[in-house]
């Protein structure tokens, strides 16, 4: 049971680092923007905005009533003021100015490149997860296990590596020229995904690990078969849509599969001292990301062969 200070404790938290604020604050933006999309209904759209600010709210407070109960958390006044203030951030979008700067334009580009309906959904939230995979530095690009679990180098660890991240990143290719509306600029939209796949590694590696991890994510391996992926699907980008399915399913399963196998895996504190991070929350951000990188495969082909079987020769307009 929460101790007697826990109320107090709660209003008047020890300690507020402005980190945990600031992602508080961005966590609730999304959640508040598919609220109001939620609770729009016949609404105007501030009732609309208040109501999905009530309702985010509410779900942040009952996540800070229940750490009460769990032992070295610490809830806090301050999270749910930070969750609201995100969700109404989020209501924001579908509002002038935002609306016409923002939301419109990416709603019409979305309808006039993307498949339309619910399987181009899905499809973008693979995408958008698949992303948020990459801003995890220790996680090597299109493989299995973490950059710091590899041990002492194969002989053949070339190759392998080369083969497995060929595979992947085709397989990846024709995910991306299924899920648009043709076959047409899935090469240009492909390189613009693994670019930014890329410059989040970058990126994440420079703040997040240990300096002498900071560059172990780039392989010479990694960077062939980065090359050999993409020069395996540009030619085959315009086959008939049956094709390009099919081809996604193989390839990507086949480069699962065999990142599984020669994936190297390392216990979760070895895995986390790979880090040089000081603002907390760096558990929960690694295994998150880790449990997206190891899913996506799984997921992607759930979407391919639900696909194949009900919409393969049909195009998703």
């Amino acid at each position: 049971m929460p101790g007697p200070d826990a109320l107090a404790v709660f209003l008047r938290p020890k300690v507020v680092l402005e980190f945990d604020l600031a992602l508080n604050t961005l966590a609730y933006v999304p959640l508040g923007a598919l609220a109001w999309l939620a609770l729009r209904g016949g609404r105007s759209a501030a009732a609309a905005g208040a109501r999905a600010v009530a309702a985010c709210a509410a779900m942040s407070l009952a996540m800070e009533a229940m750490q009460l109960f769990v032992p070295g958390r610490v809830a806090s006044a301050y999270d749910v003021a930070a969750n609201a203030a995100g969700a109404f951030a989020g209501t924001l979008l579908f509002v002038p100015p935002l609306r016409g700067l923002v939301t419109g334009p990416l709603a019409r580009a979305r309808s006039r490149l993307v498949a339309a309906g619910s399987w181009g959904d899905a499809g973008l939230v693979l995408v958008a997860l698949w992303l948020l995979a990459q801003l995890n530095p220790a996680l090597p690009f299109f493989e299995a296990g973490n950059i710091g679990g590899q041990g002492e180098p194969h002989p053949v660890e070339f190759g392998v590596t080369l083969a497995s991240v060929a595979l992947s990143v085709a397989g990846f290719g024709f995910f991306v020229s299924v899920l648009l509306r043709g076959p047409g600029g899935a090469l240009r939209w492909t390189l613009l995904l693994l670019t930014a796949a890329l410059w989040c590694k970058f990126t994440m590696a420079t703040l997040m690990l240990r300096p002498p991890l900071a560059a172990e994510w780039v392989s010479a391996g990694r960077m062939a078969g980065l090359a050999a992926g993409l020069a395996a699907f540009a030619p085959l980008r315009r086959l008939a849509r049956p094709a390009r399915i099919y081809l996604a399913i193989v390839l990507t399963l086949a480069g699962a599969l065999f990142a599984k196998i020669f994936g190297a895996y390392s216990a979760l504190g070895d895995f986390l001292r790979l880090f040089h991070w000081p603002y907390g929350q760096l558990a929960s951000f690694a295994t998150l990301t880790r449990y997206l990188h190891e899913a996506w495969p799984l997921a992607a082909l759930a979407w391919l062969v639900a696909l194949f079987v009900w919409r393969r020769d049909e195009p998703l307009q």
